[in-house]
C-alpha cells in the first residue's frame, strides 16, 4: 500500500520546512530504539525516516505531490528516497546517537533500509505531467484531445535491451549473473547480511561485449509522440489523468503520463461543484408583467418562464442542466440569476407613462414621510 507521507509525520500537505522538521524531531525522539522499546517502535522509526527524507528535500517533495503516493513509490526506490541524504547533524541536533551504540552505525541506513528490499535498482521509467487546458464545454461533455510529449521511447535499434544487435550476452562475472552481491553490515539490529546492487552490471546480471551505438547501452532514445487523450465527462479543474506506461521508457517498465486538466475560464458562466451559474438581463417590464425569455445553457438555450414581480436578483433553477458528476450519477444544475435592467434614455411619451404608473401607485398614497414637521 502507497504510504502517505503527511500522515505518517502528522502535518498537513501545506506544512512549511520548520514544521516538518519539527514534527520529524519529536517522532525521532519518541520512536528511536534506544528509547522505545517497543514491537512496533523499529518499523516506526524506519517510516518516520523515509517520510522526512521525502518532505525534507524540495525536488522529491514536488515531486511526491505531483505524482501521489503510488506514483512517486513506482519512480523513487528505498535507496532512491536516502540516496545522498545524511541524518547524521539531524540526530546530533536532537541529542540522539547515530550510532546506535554499535560500531560502524554509519552504514545503518544502508543496511537497514535494503534489507529484504529488492534484489537490484529496477530501471523503471520516469512518469511525465503534461497540463492541458480544455473549456468548460468539453469538461461537461468529455472530449478527445491530441497531445505531442517528449519523452524516453524504447530504442528501435537495440529493442531497449542496451545491446548492439548481434553482440555477445554474457553472465556477469562480479555477482555471477545474481545482480547483488551480498555484504555484512553493523547495525542497531545487529549484524546484518544485505544486499547492495552490483557496480559491474547494474543489477541486471547480465553483460554485452558491444553497446547498442543508438542509445549508448541505456535502452532508450529521447523522441517525439503523438498521443490521443480521452477527456472523460464531469472532469475538474486540477485533476490528473493516469495514462497507464506512456510516460519515459525504463528496462523494467515505463513510467505513467499524467495529463493534468485546466479548464479555461468562461465568459458567461461560473462553475461551483456540478452546478453552473449564470447571469440574464431582463427589461424592467418583464420582471413586472412576466414573460418568456431565452438563457443560454451548456447545450445551447433554454427557454423559461418569468413570473410577474420578479425581483432583482431573484434565482431560477434549471434542473440537471449542469455538470455530469464525474464519480456519481445525475448532473447538476444550472442557477440562473435575474438582473433586471433600468432604460437610461426615455421619449417624453414613456415619462408620462411612468408619470401615470406612480399617481396610481397605492402603495405611494400610503408612504410614510419623514422630515421635522
Amino acid at each position: 500500500m502507497a504510504k502517505d507521507y503527511y500522515e505518517i509525520l502528522g502535518v498537513p500537505k501545506n506544512a512549511t520546512l520548520d514544521e516538518i522538521k519539527r514534527a520529524y524531531r519529536e517522532l525521532a525522539l519518541k520512536y528511536h530504539p534506544d528509547r522505545n522499546k517497543s514491537k512496533d517502535a523499529e518499523e516506526k522509526f524506519k517510516e518516520i525516516n523515509e517520510a522526512y527524507a521525502v518532505l525534507s528535500d524540495e525536488e522529491k517533495r514536488r515531486n511526491y505531490d505531483a505524482y501521489g503516493p503510488e506514483g512517486f513509490q513506482q519512480q523513487y526506490s528505498t535507496e532512491d528516497i536516502f540516496r545522498g541524504f545524511d541524518f547524521g547533524d539531524i540526530f546530533k541536533d536532537i541529542g540522539l546517537d547515530i550510532n546506535f551504540g554499535f560500531p560502524g552505525g554509519e552504514d545503518l541506513f544502508g543496511g537497514m533500509f535494503t534489507q529484504g528490499g529488492r534484489g537490484r535498482n529496477y530501471d523503471v521509467g520516469q512518469s511525465i505531467l503534461y497540463p492541458l487546458t480544455i473549456t468548460l464545454e468539453e469538461a461537461a461533455n468529455g472530449t478527445k484531445k491530441e497531445i505531442r510529449i517528449r519523452h524516453i521511447k524504447k530504442c528501435d535499434r537495440c529493442n531497449g535491451t542496451g545491446a548492439e544487435p548481434g553482440a555477445k550476452v554474457t553472465k556477469c562475472s562480479a555477482c555471477n549473473g545474481t545482480g547483488y552481491q551480498k555484504i555484512v553490515k553493523s547495525t542497531f539490529f545487529g549484524r546484518m547480511q544485505v544486499n547492495t546492487v552490483c557496480e559491474k552490471c547494474g543489477g541486471t546480471g547480465k553483460v554485452y561485449d558491444k553497446v547498442c551505438k543508438a542509445c549508448g547501452g541505456r535502452g532508450g532514445v529521447v523522441g517525439d509522440d503523438t498521443i490521443l487523450v480521452e477527456i472523460p465527462k464531469g472532469v475538474t479543474d486540477g485533476m490528473r489523468l493516469r495514462l497507464k506506461g506512456m510516460g519515459d521508457f525504463g528496462k523494467d517498465g515505463n513510467g505513467d503520463l499524467y495529463v493534468e486538466v485546466h479548464i479555461a475560464k468562461h465568459k458567461l458562466f461560473r462553475r461551483e461543484g456540478n452546478d453552473i451559474y449564470v447571469n440574464v438581463d431582463i427589461p424592467f417590464y418583464t420582471a413586472i408583467l412576466g414573460g418568456e425569455i431565452e438563457v443560454p445553457t451548456l447545450n445551447g438555450s433554454e427557454k423559461i418562464r418569468i413570473e410577474p414581480g420578479t425581483q432583482p436578483g431573484a434565482r431560477i433553477v434549471l434542473q440537471h442542466e449542469g455538470i455530469k458528476s464525474f464519480r456519481g450519477s445525475g448532473n447538476g444544475d444550472e442557477i440562473v440569476t435575474v438582473n433586471v435592467t433600468i432604460p437610461k434614455n426615455l421619449t417624453d411619451e414613456q415619462k408620462a407613462l411612468i408619470e401615470k404608473f406612480k399617481g396610481e401607485d397605492q402603495s405611494g398614497k400610503h408612504a410614510k414621510h419623514f422630515g421635522f414637521f
